[in-house]
């Protein structure tokens, strides 16, 4: 039920919701100004039930853009491994104006069809990424390395930056 879920301010670089104006639906796993954050899971699973919102989405039923799965804000110093992140309501990984981000033997899934915006792995606004050995299919972009949107972004002024990929199958319609 979205009224469970906190709302946060539009991102800085975005002005706006990507979704919808105002602010934005919270991640289900969110932090801010961290360091040192490991995410593992011994190839266990976050499976964030994306299909309610989906058919909301799809219907124009709700009032908020829908919430990433992980969203990590300002931090420096993260690892995402040995774990499936899965059925996202949104954009499954987004790391946001952060430094130093490895996401390694990470499985990434959502349906091809029917789940809108369901990017794997976005890095936005990020210095010295490494994605490595994952399997990403997803409803959207498998990777999309962002700096903000447009006019937004360009005054944001934090383009991303020493982004490595390497041995990442993916799986897309787009």
């Amino acid at each position: 039920d979205e009224k469970d879920w906190p709302l946060m301010p539009a991102l800085p670089s975005y002005g706006y919701g990507r979704e919808r104006k105002g602010p934005r639906f919270c991640s289900l796993i969110h932090g801010q100004n961290l360091k040192d954050v490991v995410i593992t899971g011994h190839n266990g699973s976050i499976n964030g039930q994306g299909e309610v919102w989906w058919l909301k989405h799809r219907r124009r039923m709700l009032k908020n853009t829908r919430p990433p799965l992980v969203q990590l804000m300002w931090s420096k110093d993260i690892v995402i491994t040995n774990i499936t992140l899965r059925n996202s309501p949104f954009w499954h990984f987004h790391p946001y104006d952060c430094t130093n981000v490895t996401v390694s033997d990470v499985t990434i899934l959502a349906p091809i069809s029917g789940a809108p915006n369901t990017d794997g792995i976005d890095p936005d606004s990020c210095e010295d990424v490494l994605i490595e050995n994952c399997y990403i299919s997803v409803g959207d972009d498998a990777i999309a390395i962002k700096s903000g949107w447009d006019q937004y972004g360009i005054a944001y002024g934090r383009p991303s930056s020493n982004i490595l990929i390497r041995n990442v199958t993916v799986r897309s319609l787009v």
